[in-house]
């Protein structure tokens, strides 16, 4: 009976065994069967190739190889858990011929199928026909629209001293909506030309123009003044010299603390502003925290009849305070002081904004939600009247 049990346990391990395969599959030298119900879907860059996966357990994924324009060979593979792979940085519409190949465990490759797919011009081609360029102070104001925020390059370029184009500015892009300022131009005529690429090489057609920049410099700070209207007390800290004049005495090391959310200032000289610059303090618990302003809006006025009624104000904008690193709050890098302490940080103006004299700097929200503002420094750029 003992030799009985034994035997049968004996059985019942080797039957097990054979069962339960674990590990590596074993190495072979048969191939895999080859893509079969292959559907294709064109698409901008590129298609989309869908295809009925075949039943061999020791699939690994599916590779497809094809040519960009300039004889760059590419290969992209998709895994069995997925029925589809996606060709992609294909630059203008064209044949292209796509090898797909099924491989396995053991590297075995099935036989190869060959599809055509006709690819749409890149996205780049599509972004270009959204370009607008329109003159602005220093330089030009360029919009586009990225509805699938593919990853961008936009070069600027004008005329040299021999005439050929040079590229005098770069930026690089992934938003749904983008804006980009050319700046430090003279305000003469001049030719400026763009174009655009992407991450595979693909260049757009060059598209150029004639424009005239608008005469931009930085507004004398000789010429601020403190001043308040009815309604807008005068509130900044008096125990520690934080008074409103250390925002432009050109000290990044002494500044403006006010007890409010708000305060007003007089630039001296009615001017259509372009641009400004604000300075945060610097101490790691303070900066993109407590008292720095993260939302925040200016108004303006060429008379000083107003008051604390905004009615009485011309809108200028609402601007936003964006940490470089991303960090959260309490969290700062050596990036960050840089940018926002030493750099300062700048925001622009709409060119449709309206000339003013008088400024109100009202903040919806601080870093840190702290009820009191402190800054060290403004800068503000502009084209002052009867310039």
């Amino acid at each position: 009976m003992k030799k009985f049990i034994l035997l049968l346990f004996g059985i019942t391990l080797i039957t097990s065994c054979v069962e339960n395969t674990i590990g590596q599959y074993p190495i072979d030298n048969v191939p895999p069967r080859k893509l079969t119900s292959v559907n294709i879907e064109n698409i901008e860059g590129g298609a989309i190739i869908t295809y009925e996966i075949p039943a061999d357990e020791d699939a690994l994924y599916v590779k497809a190889n094809y040519l960009l324009e300039d004889g760059t060979p590419m290969e992209i593979k998709s895994s069995m858990y997925s029925n589809k792979i996606e060709i992609v940085g294909i630059g203008k519409t064209r044949e292209v011929e796509v090898i797909l190949t099924v491989v396995d465990r053991s590297q075995n490759e099935s036989e190869p199928l060959k599809v055509l797919t006709y690819p749409l011009d890149a996205t780049i081609h599509s972004i270009l026909k959204s370009v607008t360029i329109q003159n602005d102070f220093g330089g030009i104001f360029i919009k586009w629209t990225n509805p699938s925020k593919t990853p961008i390059v936009i070069d600027v370029l004008s005329p040299g001293p021999d005439k050929e184009f040079i590229e005098i500015e770069r930026f690089y892009s992934e938003s749904l909506e983008g804006k980009a300022n050319v700046r430090g131009q003279e305000p003469i005529e001049k030719i400026f030309a763009l174009v655009i690429k992407d991450r595979w090489g693909n260049v757009t057609d060059t598209i150029s123009g004639t424009y005239l920049p608008i005469f931009e410099s930085e507004l004398e700070k000789t010429k601020f003044r403190r001043w308040n209207p009815p309604g807008i007390p005068y509130n900044a800290y008096t125990t520690s010299n934080w008074y409103i004049e250390n925002l432009w005495n050109n000290n990044i090391k002494s500044g403006f603390a006010n007890y409010a959310l708000e305060f007003t200032f007089d630039l001296g000289q009615i001017a259509k502003l372009s641009r400004f610059k604000i300075h945060q303090r610097p101490e790691s618990n303070l900066i993109y925290n407590y008292v720095s302003p993260k939302r925040f809006e200016l108004w303006g006025s060429t008379t000083p009849n107003v008051s604390s009624d905004f009615n009485t104000w011309q809108y200028i904008g609402t601007f936003e305070s964006i940490k470089p690193s991303g960090l959260p709050l309490g969290q700062v890098s050596n990036e960050d002081i840089e940018y926002a302490h030493v750099k300062g940080e700048e925001w622009n103006v709409l060119l449709e904004a309206p000339q003013v004299r008088y400024i109100r700097f009202v903040t919806k929200e601080s870093w840190g939600q702290g009820t009191v503002v402190q800054l060290m420094e403004i800068s503000i750029w502009g084209s002052p009247e009867n310039n």
